[in-house]
């Protein structure tokens, strides 16, 4: 269980913490008589006496050790299923998120778990292949902060502020670019999870049609197939496919565009596009430094990724135990990742962005009093300890698809 850094006591002496947060010990601090910062453990500083700016960057650093804690859960869960395909008890899996040492001992556990199994069955020869997955910056959330603190961006400025990606969202006119259909609707590109149809490239599953590749493993000319068929399937289609899937997708379905797209569309729109997003990074140049760092951190609530495509062949001889572990893999290993590389950059950036400015903000906070001093205080430690715990998730989840990845031919 994650202790209570919130509780701080304010003092002159406290400003050494506030200029050096990295030195901060929050124990010998609750030693000093004066004001603690109970607003930090609600959120609620309404009543605090501050400026804007203080008041924003403590929304900003209670916001963001929230999305932390909540992000290390999630990956503390996503390990634990994958421990459990490999047989691994609760005792095991057992841990409380604690600036990222919960994810740590869970992930570290499974990953070494995972090696050992490939270990005791290289003739199972396991092939993992894993896509990038694909993440969005909710440029509405965005948008709303950056009124309070700076000027909201118009829609002919969105394409620009977008760096490093593209403008997404819900288009009523004409799509230019791709659209992306979400899981269970008629598809016809490319579907992330299992295809139910047809498929033309890189099939993994069940064919009821006619299967190009092989069959159990033999080769396989467009013959039927009673069993598992890789490579093309043209009819009743069960399974993964890296290819063209068409039918319906159990995941999002991209395609190019035709005009009409009842989906999410990328690339551009005739008309003003509904709820976008930003595929890479939203930075308008008419914002301050610190109004983009503060809102940057609290739209980390909102941010979303796809989950990554997980593709897992066993070319060898697989028993029952490696079929439970390739099925353990492919529901837990996309959510890992996603957190891992997906959130985890992005929350990496957003934490680095807020410990730099929040620093700044404190060493000028003296002039707003005992309180805001030390909420001043609490909210720099908060945001040093949350920035460090994301570095450790990444880790966490490294060590994991490093060892799947890492597993082809045993």
């Amino acid at each position: 269980m994650r202790m209570n850094r919130f509780k701080m006591a304010a003092a002159p002496v406290v400003m050494l913490g506030v200029l050096s947060p990295m030195l901060i010990n929050c124990g010998a601090l609750s030693m000093i008589p004066g004001a603690d910062c109970k607003a930090m453990e609600t959120g609620d500083f309404s009543q605090l006496k501050a400026d804007a700016n203080v008041k924003g960057f403590l929304e900003a650093a209670f916001t963001f050790d929230k999305l932390v804690l909540e992000m290390e859960t999630g990956l503390i869960a996503a390990c634990g299923e994958l421990g459990k395909s490999l047989g691994m008890s609760d005792a095991e899996l057992a841990a409380e998120p604690d600036g990222g040492k919960g994810g740590e001992k869970v992930c570290g556990a499974v990953s070494a778990k995972l090696d050992a199994f490939m270990k005791a069955n290289a003739s199972a020869q396991l092939s993992v292949e894993i896509g990038a997955p694909k993440c969005y910056a909710d440029i509405e959330t965005l948008n709303a902060c950056f009124g309070t603190c700076g000027s909201p961006v118009s829609p002919g400025e969105m394409k620009a502020a977008c760096e490093g990606g593209e403008i997404s969202g819900e288009c009523s006119g004409k799509c230019e670019g791709s659209c992306k259909i979400e899981a269970g609707a008629e598809c016809s590109g490319t579907c992330s999870g299992s295809c139910s149809g047809a498929c033309e490239a890189d099939f993994s599953g069940t064919c009821g049609g006619k299967c190009d590749g092989k069959c159990d493993g033999k080769d396989s000319k467009g013959a039927a197939c009673a069993g598992k068929c890789e490579g093309k399937c043209d009819a009743k289609a069960e399974g993964k496919c890296g290819g063209e899937c068409k039918g319906t997708c159990s995941a999002s379905c991209e395609a190019k565009a035709a005009g009409e797209c009842k989906g999410t569309c990328s690339g551009g729109c005739d008309v003003e596009m509904k709820a976008p997003k930003c595929s890479g990074e939203f930075k308008p140049p008419s914002v301050s430094i610190d109004c983009q760092a503060q809102c940057t951190a609290k739209a980390m609530a909102k941010f979303s990724c796809d989950p990554p495509t997980v593709k897992v062949v066993a070319k060898g001889e697989a028993n029952a135990d490696i079929e439970k572990v390739i099925a353990g893999l492919q529901v837990a290993l996309p959510k890992i990742v996603e957190i891992g590389v997906g959130k985890g950059k992005a929350v990496a950036m957003a934490g680095a962005g807020l410990v730099t400015q929040i620093q700044g903000a404190a060493s000028g906070a003296a002039s707003g009093g005992l309180e805001v001093v030390g909420c001043m205080t609490a909210a720099v430690s908060a945001s040093v300890s949350a920035a460090a715990s994301v570095d450790v998730n990444i880790s966490a989840s490294a060590s994991v698809s490093g060892s799947a990845s890492g597993s082809t031919g045993g």
